[in-house]
């Protein structure tokens, strides 16, 4: 396995044409046709995003903090306009710009548990979990289920309790990422902490 490096990712998921059929119209002989006259220039239609009005807050916000990265957005959901944040990190192979894996903390509103997700390539075996742990000691470590796979990867997650937090707010050394590939081969990955707790405090706050 090729080494990894941690780097702060900021990351994030046709409709269908109907078309209507008609009977044939008997042939009928075309009119008289009229002297050609000059169209008349029509106004250009403004775009949707021309028509929507600039809001003075910025669609969407970034902060790193160590190996991890806070980044919140603006979105439309049923008219009203939410404000989501997460933080992120993400494990980018060396010699590679693209990230190999990513892993990211958030909830979709305060009221609701923080959610974690791991994002790994389609090279993975089911069924299967992906681990997240301290180290081999680790009593408690976080399994995360798999919930999805599409072109760009691989998703699964797992909800998060605060005193699982709050374990991985404290250390300071790397973490473990545990998957298995398709060839059924057990994949170990370091990740870092280092910049976690002071993320999750900011987005606490968000």
């Amino acid at each position: 396995m090729k080494l990894l490096r941690c780097l702060g990712y900021a990351t994030v998921f046709v409709g269908s044409l109907a078309v209507a059929q008609t009977n044939p119209k008997p042939f009928s002989a075309p009119p008289a046709t009229k002297p050609a006259t000059a169209a008349k220039p029509t106004p250009t239609a403004k775009t949707a995003a021309q028509a929507q009005p600039v809001s003075n807050e910025p669609e969407s916000t970034t902060a790193n903090f160590g190996d991890w990265t806070l980044r919140c957005s603006h979105v439309e959901n049923a008219g009203q306009r939410l404000r989501l944040c997460e933080v992120t990190q993400a494990l980018t192979l060396q010699g590679q710009t693209s990230p190999f894996v990513q892993i990211a903390l958030g909830r979709v509103s305060p009221s609701e548990p923080t959610k974690l997700t791991v994002v790994l390539p389609n090279n993975i075996s089911f069924p299967s979990v992906v681990r997240l742990s301290i180290d081999d000691k680790d009593a408690s470590p976080i399994d995360l289920a798999w919930r999805r796979c599409l072109p760009s990867g691989c998703y699964a997650d797992a909800g998060l309790k605060d005193e699982q937090i709050g374990r991985w707010k404290q250390q300071s050394e790397k973490g473990q990422l545990q998957f298995e590939d398709a060839a059924g081969h057990k994949v170990t990955l370091p990740f870092s902490f280092r910049g976690l707790a002071q993320s999750v405090d900011a987005l606490d706050k968000e």
